[in-house]
């Protein structure tokens, strides 16, 4: 029993913390100067909020300027797309590992030292112990090492950093590989664990891959002393293979590498590619020669771009700033909100000035006659834009058209000019100046509810649990996922998803999330549904499956307050469908409604949004397939149901206009009207009607609705009763 289904409606096997309540003052809408948010429009909102919903177009106008719009994501990897792209791949920690996760590590991949003593344990062993530095590459050649022995298109899956591997079973017979990231076992491993490990893979014919950090010495040793088993050391290949190997994957054509490496000062590469540069730093590197194209001016001085030279950079910038109030303030703003609007910056670097208090600024207010005063906050000349960015070390892009939220706008983005030096600067000072953490937390939960706004501050939210550590690291989440605001509560979702990409944090993550979907805190339940929706559920589809379950044990849609929770079961459930986990999903859906049935009619609203990516469900249904009845069925009780049929007949009719374009959707929609005509019910007949009246040249299937609306009106068709009819829409007998 997981502590997600526990007996007795708790957590099995711990004492249920009291839910957190924020004390006066300090809870998660304390101080709040700003009326409540107006209603969101529903599902877009929260989709764009978790990181889904509709895809807009952006189109970058910056004459003569480069715009980098790759995103580097760790290891030898680096997207190739915009970093909120809601199909781009996800780091799957528990689950099946999806091929485009696979084949993005094999993307310019090159394999280090001890790849080919790797592929021999796994041979000989089918386990594999690998300990590295976090950050180096480990993941992506453990990926290469499983796509190597297992072959190129094996079924791999990710288990979970705390899985207990006493009590772990094989539960996919089609895996042949397993990926374990992280190994922090509650209970010592014992030499009985290991062997019943290794039998119970070599039954199932498939082998691990166990990632170790080598910054937990005492496992290591317990490893070597007690089991006797010593962990191959992870070192990553050299810096200057890693260059050639990612710029040859990147552009196939010599001449044309040796025409970009052209813009590269001489000297440069010898002096930046030495030992200790780990891949996705190289990676970093060649997307900034790609991105040039060959010209010296655009790649400009690479030295002041780079990651990995940001730490060091981070004091000396604080201590110059120390006197300096606005210059601070706009530090932690443009740290915050690196890539966004400068007026978006500097809006937010103001507002983290007035709710400082004082506290920014390192002169206070003269309480004597004849002292000298301070400059006066208010001034709004106080410092021009130029010099705050020059005195962060940021500067303006080029003008840019973003496409968002259905308009598009003008942005020059304020960004600094070193990479990572916003993440470094908000580590830097959360550590350093303890009561800093606080005035942060306040400033930034108090956000606007516009997507370009949340998405930044769920991040540093995220960051923020693993700089802290103990046991309030995930504190300011808690109050946060409390909030009355549907902002507040999409930002702790994302930044729970954030938080659980520490290996250590996410046995806390888990624990709450449990906890707070057994709760009676709506908000909780709601934040729990949308971190199924987020980073967190997409890496682990089955425990978010489970958690909306508990969830929906919960629900009851007749009370107004549970509305919220519903609306974010199903916003999970579209993402989850979106990320490529549709089948999970439908068989979830399919299980939930029969439950819930006569009741389930405000939880088949969500099938209309899964209906309106219709390749899987129309490949499935065309190729007749074991989930082809599932859909049938499950598309015939929304259509019977008040609450969902307006919306699914909709997007069936746009099935029925869209498929004459494409054989298999036309073959996807014979197949759903034969199977809905057989029996006529309620529903069936509302949408045959629908069909009847529209366009005979642009609906598929129409012969198939009119035959069958022939048979019924002449008695000549199998029915079965249905439920009355609905507010608006023509009924059976208007249609006869």
């Amino acid at each position: 029993m997981t502590a997600e289904e526990p007996a007795g409606g708790e957590p099995a096997g711990e004492e249920p913390p009291a839910e957190e309540t924020a004390p006066e003052g300090t809870g998660a809408d304390a101080g709040a100067s700003r009326p409540e948010e107006a209603p969101p429009p529903g599902f877009d909102h929260v989709l764009r909020a978790l990181g889904g919903g509709p895809i807009h177009v952006s189109y970058n106008n910056a004459a003569h300027g480069n715009i980098n719009t790759g995103s580097v994501h760790g290891g030898q990897a680096v997207g190739d797309g915009p970093a909120g792209d809601r199909r781009r791949a996800t780091r799957v920690h528990e689950g099946p590992i999806p091929q485009a996760e696979v084949d993005a590590a094999a993307f310019g991949f090159v394999e280090p030292d001890a790849f080919r003593t790797c592929l021999g344990r796994l041979r000989d062993d089918g386990l594999l112990f690998l300990s590295g530095r976090p950050g180096s590459g480990r993941r992506t050649t453990a990926l290469n090492l499983l796509r190597r022995h297992c072959g190129k298109n094996a079924a791999l899956r990710a288990l979970d950093s705390v899985t207990e591997l006493d009590r772990w079973r094989p539960d996919d017979p089609d895996a042949r590989g397993y990926l374990l990231d992280g190994l922090f076992p509650a209970r010592p491993l014992g030499p009985g664990v290991l062997g019943n490990l290794r039998d119970l893979l070599a039954r199932a014919g498939a082998c691990m891959v166990l990632i170790l950090p080598d910054d937990d010495p005492g496992l290591l040793r317990t490893l070597e002393r007690d089991l006797h088993i010593s962990p191959v050391p992870y070192e990553p290949p050299p810096p200057v293979a890693v260059f050639h190997q990612r710029l040859a994957a990147e552009v196939a054509e010599e001449p044309e590498r040796s025409r970009l490496l052209g813009a590269v000062e001489p000297g440069l590469l010898d002096e930046l590619l030495v030992p200790g540069v780990v891949p996705h730093e190289v990676v970093e590197l060649v997307s900034f020669v790609v991105a040039a194209d060959g010209e010296r001016a655009a790649l400009g001085d690479v030295r002041e771009r780079l990651s990995y030279r940001a730490e060091e950079r981070v004091p000396p910038l604080v201590d110059a700033l120390r006197d300096d109030a606005d210059g601070l303030a706009f530090l932690l703003s443009v740290a915050v909100f690196e890539g966004l609007d400068h007026r978006v910056v500097r809006e937010e670097a103001e507002r983290l000035l007035e709710l400082s208090e004082g506290r920014l600024a390192s002169v206070l207010e003269p309480t004597e006659e004849g002292k000298e005063p301070r400059p006066n906050p208010q001034f709004v000349f106080r410092r021009p834009l130029r010099e705050l960015l020059r005195s962060v070390g940021g500067r303006r892009e080029p003008r840019e058209i973003r496409a968002a939220g259905g308009f598009s706008s003008a942005v020059e983005p304020v960004v600094f000019v070193r990479q990572g030096q916003g993440e470094a600067v908000l580590r830097h000072v959360w550590r350093e100046y303890g009561q800093l953490s606080e005035l942060l937390v306040t400033w930034l939960r108090e956000v606007d509810g516009r997507d370009e706004l949340t998405e930044p501050v769920a991040r540093m939210m995220g960051q923020a649990a693993s700089w802290g550590g103990g046991r309030t690291a995930l504190r300011h989440i808690a109050h946060l996922a409390a909030s009355e605001r549907m902002t507040g509560r999409l930002i702790a979702a994302r930044a729970l998803g954030i938080a659980a990409e520490d290996p250590v944090l996410v046995t806390e993550v888990r624990h709450r999330l449990g906890v707070w979907a057994w709760g009676r805190d709506r908000n909780r339940r709601a934040t729990v549904a949308y971190a199924c929706g987020s980073e967190f559920g997409l890496g682990r589809p089955e425990r978010a499956l489970r958690l909306l379950g508990t969830l929906l044990r919960g629900v009851h849609s007749d009370i107004p307050e549970e509305t919220g929770v519903l609306m974010a079961v199903q916003s999970a459930l579209v993402r989850l469908h979106q990320a490529g986990h549709e089948q999970r999903v439908l068989d979830q859906l399919a299980s939930w409604s029969a439950d819930m049935a006569p009741d389930a009619g405000p939880l088949l609203s969500v099938l209309p949004r899964l209906l309106a990516e219709p390749r899987w469900f129309q490949s499935e249904l065309a190729e007749q397939t074991a989930r082809a009845p599932v859909i049938v069925a499950l598309i015939r009780a929304a259509l019977n149901s008040a609450d969902a049929f307006e919306a699914v007949c909709r997007e069936v009719l746009r099935w029925c206009e869209t498929a004459r374009w494409e054989p298999t959707a036309a073959a996807a929609v014979e197949q759903l009207l034969t199977a809905l005509a057989d029996p006529m019910e309620y529903g069936t007949l509302r949408l045959f009607v629908e069909i009847e009246r529209s366009d005979p040249q642009v609906a598929t299937g129409r012969g198939i609705a009119l035959r069958a609306l022939r048979d019924w009106r002449t008695g000549a068709s199998r029915t079965r009763p249905g439920p009355g009819p609905g507010p608006s829409t023509s009924t059976g007998s208007e249609a006869a």
